[in-house]
């Protein structure tokens, strides 16, 4: 069951589609969002491929986050619109494997993420 964020809606992180392993969220980096050289801010991106994160691994169970890795690999603008998605790599029992790419209006990597989920109803998705 997807609820509302207070956070994303702050951030206005929009869901644009999830499903059964899969989810994608946008965002766009607004002036409030940069860092010190004019760029998108480390943990607005980190924000963005954590809400697709976030939606991915708690659409059928309830989950909590176990470790995040993030790779910056491009900057990002002020205007320009961030789309994470996030993909399930493999399920299990207790933890389950995420892939999350964050693009950029090109189409551009952004950020490549890798994060694990603890699953609290320690049961397997049917």
């Amino acid at each position: 069951m997807i609820k509302e964020s207070p956070f994303l809606a702050f951030l206005k992180i929009n869901l644009e589609e999830v499903r059964e392993g899969y989810a994608r969220v946008s965002a766009i980096v607004d002036k409030n969002y940069l860092n010190m050289h004019g760029g998108a801010h480390g943990s607005f991106i980190f924000a963005v491929a954590d809400a697709a994160f976030e939606y991915v691994s708690n659409y059928s169970r309830n989950s909590v986050a176990l470790n995040v890795n993030i790779h910056f690999r491009r900057p990002s603008f002020e205007g320009e619109k961030l789309i994470a998605e996030a993909f399930e790599e493999s399920s299990g029992n207790t933890t389950s494997l995420y892939k999350i790419l964050v693009k950029n209006n090109e189409g551009k990597i952004v950020a490549y993420v890798t994060a694990l989920v603890y699953h609290l109803d320690g049961k397997a998705r049917k």
